[in-house]
């Protein structure tokens, strides 16, 4: 999946919405004229953890690990291979930035490979601690970054797919090799700004 196809997708995720509060409905006894900040967070966390699935299962697990078609490596550039399913959701994340997003995303773990996808503030830190207690209950918090006011919320990444899980295990970098399915590796975290 391309940045823009990652766009598109959150795109298309935030105005379904923004439809579903603009809509009057014979239906409903009530009309919904807001949503939550809270629900706003879920609704972009829902699309960007089925986008991040869709491409561990459909591209890298599938073409990788289970035909061995193309590889997947974090040197995917200079080894002509597929980006491994962290550096997917980054650069997803990039472009959405670059297309002026006011919210954003990304991944941490507390047994990061690449060090710069572990905790960097302390809500990170004690979100990425509360999930991996507690990874069906998400973490939100308000926290100011940069003299702004966010909401912030973690939810729980588990290692879902066989390669997701070889991948770690057995990286002489990764500082937690026993990962088993359904484990809490990390956390997607998202950011919505509450000042605009």
């Amino acid at each position: 999946m391309t940045t823009r196809a990652s766009v598109l997708t959150l795109t298309a995720g935030v105005l379904v919405l923004v439809t579903l509060a603009a809509t009057n409905s014979d239906e409903k006894a009530h009309k919904l004229k807001s949503v939550s900040i809270r629900k706003m967070a879920d609704s972009l966390h829902a699309v960007i953890a089925a986008d991040r699935q869709t491409y561990a299962e459909l591209i890298v697990q599938r073409l990788d690990a289970d035909e061995q078609r193309i590889a997947a490596a974090e040197n995917w550039r200079e080894a002509h291979c597929l980006p491994v399913h962290a550096q997917m959701l980054r650069h997803s994340a990039q472009g959405i930035q670059k297309g002026g997003a006011e919210f954003s995303y990304t991944l941490r773990s507390l047994w990061p490979i690449n060090k710069s996808n572990g905790p960097q503030t302390q809500v990170e830190q004690a979100g990425l601690e509360a999930v991996a207690k507690n990874p069906d209950q998400p973490f939100y918090v308000e926290e100011e970054l940069g003299g702004r006011s966010y909401f912030t919320a973690l939810y729980a990444d588990r290692a879902t797919l066989p390669s997701c899980i070889a991948c770690h295990n057995r990286h002489p970098g990764s500082p937690k090799q026993d990962f088993k399915p359904g484990e809490v590796m990390g956390a997607i975290v998202v950011r919505v700004p509450l000042e605009f």
